[in-house]
């Protein structure tokens, strides 16, 4: 069995893909080579090198149609000769908490009904008449409400189709697609444009007769908003849940409206203890920047310690310095007011240097890793706190001690707090004060500040 999901360009997918990735990995049986990424032209390579890290097969995407919503009908052009006898076709936004796999029919097509009446059954049978079928698929209730739609019009999330039937069935899919999207006015009319491949998969099955199963809510469970889970077996286990972006918050964890019911709250709870645990600085940063700007680097870099930080480079000199070298520059909401000389920012998210660029187009700005030259001025802020590894941490304060030529103002922790331990976004490996002796690059070390539980350290070279 293999799994396959798309990567956009849009942070969200690659942020959401690799928590997706490691959760089939914690509860199924799947290694990491029966999971197929399929990133679109736009997908930069360092996100697909990523995912190749873990072991995963990537592809390039040839988009469909709209190019927006029926995109799982171009994965199977990918997959069809990969030599698998059964494919699960999943949306990003939706993470493992149990093995699907166990709820999948070997000789037959499966979904889940959609959540809701999309479209209405009224609009639904105008479309199939109009496609020209004479007969309807059986009517059955939707997940949501007491409302009814035709069998095989699944929500998208989840579709697992065995390979023997796979051609025939993508074959039909791609044909009702097509036509649905030439004669788009009935569904742009009801606002439904975006159900497009749904129907058509509707269509397909019916068209070919191919075996179908209508599996319980067990492995496509929305937790994007309140309502009935009419098709939930309570006997089986809840094995995979289906949260819409909307549901990530700041920290990049899930925080659903929906999640009411116990078992739902303990779903929740174990898909974030598996996010918490894999947790993927970059991939965090460029979704950070990208979905939450008003947050962007955080609190340490907004109202009181923004105008504390900010003043404190002032007094250090920092408009002074011939050249400055900044190290996680972020949005640039510290420094970007300022009077800076030969400036180079760096960061590791794409995402903070696109905002940088748009606030200071007469900057420099490049990548991390980098290997950025020396400069009289180094900044490194709010930086060393978020290494996952004590090598990585090391590293860091390595890079940035080699690169000064005369001061650098770096902040980090000194000892172990609490609140430390119970965030998953940032670590302490050692005090930095040592951490910066250690170097043996200074002749003074010196902490001239704190906010937050950060200490800021100014270091000079002799």
């Amino acid at each position: 069995m293999a799994a396959s999901f798309i990567i956009d360009a849009d942070p969200v997918f690659a942020y959401t893909g690799w928590n997706l990735v490691h959760s089939i990995l914690r509860h199924t049986e799947l290694a990491a080579s029966d999971i197929h990424v399929q990133c679109t032209p736009e997908v930069s390579n360092q996100v697909v090198e990523r995912f190749q890290g873990l072991g995963c097969q990537t592809h390039q995407l040839s988009r469909f149609g709209d190019g927006r919503y029926c995109n799982k009908l171009a994965q199977w052009e990918n997959l069809r000769d990969q030599g698998v006898d059964h494919v699960v076709f999943l949306d990003t936004d939706m993470i493992c908490i149990g093995d699907f796999g166990a709820f999948l029919p070997k000789d037959a097509i499966g979904g889940k009904v959609v959540d809701l009446s999309n479209p209405q059954l009224a609009l639904l049978d105008h479309l199939f008449e109009r496609a020209g079928f004479a007969d309807r698929p059986p009517i059955i209730q939707v997940e949501a409400s007491a409302g009814t739609t035709y069998q095989g019009n699944c929500n998208g999330g989840f579709y697992s189709v065995p390979s023997q039937f796979a051609d025939t069935l993508f074959a039909s899919w791609r044909k009702w697609a097509e036509q649905l999207l030439g004669d788009i006015e009935p569904l742009r009319a009801a606002g439904k444009e975006m159900h497009v491949d749904q129907i058509a998969f509707c269509m397909a099955l019916h068209e070919t007769a191919l075996p179908y199963v209508s599996l319980p809510s067990n492995v496509n469970y929305y937790v994007h908003f309140p309502g009935l889970h009419s098709h939930f077996d309570p006997r089986r286990p809840l094995a995979l849940i289906h949260y819409h972006n909307s549901s990530l918050n700041v920290l990049g964890l899930l925080e659903p409206v929906g999640a009411a019911e116990p078992h739902e709250a303990d779903g929740v709870g174990l898909a974030n203890e598996l996010i918490r645990e894999h947790f993927d600085t970059q991939l965090f940063w460029d979704l950070r920047y990208n979905r939450f700007p008003e947050r962007g680097s955080g609190v340490g870099s907004r109202g009181d310690n923004l105008a504390y930080k900010r003043g404190l480079l002032i007094s250090e000199g920092v408009e002074t310095a011939d050249s400055v070298l900044d190290v996680g520059c972020g949005d640039l909401e510290v420094v970007g007011s300022l009077k800076l000389h030969n400036y180079l920012g760096l960061d590791r998210s794409q995402q903070s240097l696109d905002v940088a660029r748009s606030k200071r187009p007469d900057w420099q700005f490049m990548l991390a890793p980098y290997d950025a030259p020396c400069a009289d001025f180094v900044i490194c802020l709010e930086v060393l706190i978020h290494q996952r590894s004590q090598s990585e941490y090391r590293q860091l304060i390595e890079y940035v001690a080699q690169r000064t030529l005369r001061r650098l103002i770096i902040s980090g922790y000194d000892a172990q707090g609490d609140h430390v331990a119970a965030n998953h976004m940032i670590f302490f490996h050692e005090p930095l004060s040592l951490s910066l002796k250690a170097t043996g690059r200074f002749s003074s070390i010196q902490q001239i500040g704190s906010h937050s539980d950060v200490g800021i350290y100014r270091c000079d070279v002799r």
